[in-house]
């Protein structure tokens, strides 16, 4: 089975862009002075680590190509993963620099993260001396590190949750399609509607992926307590979580026979092969992005569901960080590189080409997907109607609340448990497993 993770999601659009941005520049008011002091820069070796598994050919053409474009006096080194040895232990042997760390929100607080192996430092003297206006930006992207604890990084992409859908299978069914604006109980209804079984296939109305939901959930819930390292679990507003986006639409009878399938499977419930190449699947949240596996089917896409007392607040953002490091001899010249790719010139073409933008400029989100496969689909509300919920901190145990509760899920939907004792079991197994690892 095809697996995305989460930190090459937030960069699958970018390749498409680099080998040639177009003469339309809509740079912001520095841009002469960004021009002069890329022109005067002295040569200069800048080494980038990406924490998203790509290879030096992805990382070229995502990255390297266009920096070797704009500023011709940086030489471009890449620094690969190493399976046997971690970049901390890199670093410390001083066989390996890294200048620029590149990586995703959802992976910032993981192990293996720039905080977690140190070379943080908060870049907000950089930003001020480079004259870098931070009200450019979409708001949630900066907040998203700054709950971190510092503006460790700027953010270059986004993402953010849509739904997709299988138009087969509603017009198989004559149920009218799902549209933007909906609410948790209209994503429910459709989805009893859908869940039925014909021909001898099963069909299910709706599914998530739940590690990237429950990182990215609408309600902005923690999952781990940053300063206690406890699990934030027991509380209404997890049960309001799982009962409103999981159980109402899921848990009914018709989705025994296939929960009972995918008991083996690592996700428990439908996920990316259920949907794309089963293709028993109605309806399937997802992170955005241009993916190879929609490619044959008959979709489209609507803005996440909300809840009723939240309208327009969808998932939390998902942005991609370049930082530079806390060891970089080279941070001005790093600057000049990050500056790049949050510039307008190279957003606009981002946009062009499918990549949510960072900035909050309505003239680049009217670009957004038109020189795409996708310009003839919702893509544009469906990931701009809504607006971003509230950043909550991650942390590096957070991947422990997701397994958990992807662990009991089944149990949940076949009514084997019940919420409470989810969140209760769930909320005693992360923080034996938090206080197994801080010891």
């Amino acid at each position: 089975m095809k697996k995305v993770t989460m930190a090459v999601a937030g960069t699958l659009l970018l390749g498409s862009i680099l080998s040639g941005c177009s003469g339309t520049k809509q740079e912001p008011a520095s841009s002469t002075g960004d021009a002069e002091a890329a022109a005067n820069m002295k040569p200069v070796d800048l080494y980038f680590y990406h924490n998203g598994n790509l290879s030096e050919e992805q990382f070229q053409k995502q990255y390297g190509d266009y920096i070797k474009q704009k500023l011709p006096n940086v030489t471009v080194k890449f620094v690969p993963k190493d399976k046997t040895v971690s970049l901390a232990e890199m670093i410390t042997s001083g066989t390996t620099k890294v200048d620029i760390f590149i990586d995703s929100i959802g992976q910032i607080g993981l192990k293996g993260s720039l905080l977690d192996i140190g070379l943080n430092q908060d870049l907000s003297d950089l930003v001020k001396k480079h004259n870098v206006d931070l009200s450019r930006f979409e708001p949630s992207t900066i907040d998203a590190i700054k709950v971190m604890g510092g503006l460790y990084g700027l953010p270059i992409s986004n993402s953010t949750l849509v739904l997709m859908y299988n138009k087969d299978i509603f017009d198989k069914f004559g149920v009218e399609y799902p549209k933007d604006g909906m609410t948790w109980d209209d994503l429910a209804a459709l989805s009893q509607k859908l869940t039925r079984s014909d021909n001898g296939v099963n069909y299910v109305g709706y599914t998530t992926s739940i590690n990237h939901f429950l990182r990215l959930n609408p309600l902005s819930l923690a999952n781990v307590d940053a300063s206690s390292k406890k699990a934030t679990l027991e509380t209404d507003a997890w049960k309001k979580l799982l009962q409103e986006t999981l159980m109402k639409p899921m848990q009914s009878e018709g989705y025994g026979p296939v929960l009972e399938d995918l008991k083996k499977q690592w996700y428990k419930i439908p996920y990316i092969d259920e949907f794309s190449k089963a293709r028993n699947v109605a309806m399937f949240s997802f992170m955005y992005g241009d993916y190879d596996w929609t490619r044959e089917m008959n979709w489209d896409v609507t803005a996440l569901p909300t809840f009723k007392d939240a309208p327009k607040v969808g998932s939390q953002s998902y942005p991609t960080y370049m930082f530079i490091t806390s060891t970089s001899e080279h941070k001005d010249e790093a600057m000049e590189v990050v500056k790049l790719f949050i510039s307008d010139e190279y957003q606009t073409q981002f946009s062009k080409s499918g990549g949510i933008t960072i900035l909050k400029n309505d003239a680049i989100k009217q670009v957004f997907g038109q020189d795409t496969t996708m310009k003839d689909k919702n893509i544009k509300n469906a990931v701009f109607s809504n607006t971003f919920a509230p950043a909550a901190a991650k942390t590096r145990y957070d991947t422990f609340v997701e397994d958990a509760i992807r662990g009991q899920i089944t149990d949940l939907l076949l009514g084997k448990t019940d919420v409470n004792t989810v969140l209760r079991n769930g909320q005693e197994q992360v923080n034996k497993k938090i206080e197994s690892e801080t010891k």
